[in-house]
């Protein structure tokens, strides 16, 4: 998971922003988002502008589970695929 995450305790969660050259590589990201969030079936809370993404990831315990850490994985991994950077 890259250092951009931030973990917290109370609400157990992971937080993260994401930076984007352009609109079209943003929305690229936010596509694949979607995708990785329905195939784990856990979705994130998200904002976005025309330059960056805000993602909140909380956990559906007391504690982060591994559910959690993959999907912020496949995010850093999609942010590698549309991000000019990375």
């Amino acid at each position: 998971m890259n250092e951009r995450w931030k973990v917290k305790s109370k609400p157990a969660s992971l937080e993260a922003r994401f930076e984007f050259d352009n609109f079209n590589n943003l929305r690229s990201f936010l596509d694949d988002l979607a995708e990785q969030a329905d195939q784990l079936e856990h979705h994130p809370n998200i904002s976005f502008g025309r330059e960056h993404v805000s993602v909140i990831i909380y956990s559906q315990a007391d504690e982060l589970q591994e559910v959690d850490y993959s999907l912020a994985k496949g995010m850093d991994e999609a942010y590698q695929r549309f991000s000019n950077n990375s």
